[in-house]
């Protein structure tokens, strides 16, 4: 009984050699799953990339636009100043917007500085890239509470709002042309701005630059009750030229009655 019973389990055991094969196959299985997973975790990695460049360029123009809408509005006294430069490679721009009111005496009123926004960009050797800073100063501070015991010049400070951007460009639009400098008194009609997290790649030329399809835009218009250009219809309109026409419709009751009748 205790041999039989020793057969009958080397019988039903596995040998070395298929052993060895089940190992050799989970590890050929385990090692695809894996490869398959890394590429998904890699393709995630560059979806979730390039949604980020997207997403911080279109927050930082958004950001931008609040504040022109805000301050560079006509009548109200407004300035615009753009300037654009090339920082260690990298486009690099400074935007000041600045509204002004009169105060001091009636007699002798002087322009005073009611809000003033600076956007600009500058170069971290750190960050291998520009640095977006952001000043606000004036009379009409935007947290009253945390600024009303600062002195002028603790308000006056150049805040950094992001970093790693690769291009930064402000243009000035005007007579449908844009322009890279502006430092007129009156209000150009209307501002373009681009901005870009995308790394910068070598063109055919050997130069280093951010590719054109990388870069986000965005137009602003400042004079948006600009007088609009008309002229009036000689034809004498019609009202029932804008009716819809409508073709009849047959009631199927009536219809039934007819096929009757017939």
């Amino acid at each position: 009984m205790t041999v039989s019973h020793k057969q009958s389990v080397q019988a039903n055991g596995f040998s070395l050699v298929e052993m060895m094969v089940v190992v050799a196959l989970a590890a050929m299985i385990l090692t695809s799953a894996l490869g398959v997973y890394q590429r998904l975790r890699s393709d995630a990695a560059v979806i979730m990339d390039k949604l980020d460049e997207t997403r911080m360029a279109n927050e930082v123009l958004q950001r931008i636009a609040e504040d022109i809408d805000r301050i560079a509005a006509p009548g109200f006294d407004a300035a615009v100043q753009v300037r654009n430069k090339i920082d260690n490679g990298f486009a690099s721009a400074q935007l000041t917007l600045e509204s002004k009111y009169f105060g001091g005496q009636a007699q002798n009123p002087q322009p005073r500085t009611y809000e003033r926004v600076v956007w600009q960009t500058a170069y971290d050797m750190d960050e291998g890239g520009l640095i977006l800073y952001r000043m606000h100063s004036g009379l009409n501070v935007e947290d009253k509470v945390l600024e009303e015991n600062k002195s002028v010049e603790e308000r006056a400070l150049f805040i950094p709002t992001a970093a790693g951007l690769t291009f930064f460009k402000v243009e000035a639009c005007n007579n449908q042309k844009f322009l890279s400098s502006w430092m007129q008194t009156e209000l150009p009609k209307g501002l373009r701005i681009g901005a870009s997290f995308a790394p910068m790649v070598e063109d055919l030329d050997g130069r280093w630059a951010v590719p054109e399809e990388k870069i986000i835009w965005r137009t602003v218009a400042i004079d948006r009750v600009r007088t609009i250009a008309y002229r009036f219809q000689p034809k004498v309109m019609d009202v029932n030229d804008f009716m819809p026409i409508e073709s009849p419709v047959e009631e199927p009751n009536q219809t039934n009655l007819e096929e009757r009748e017939g």
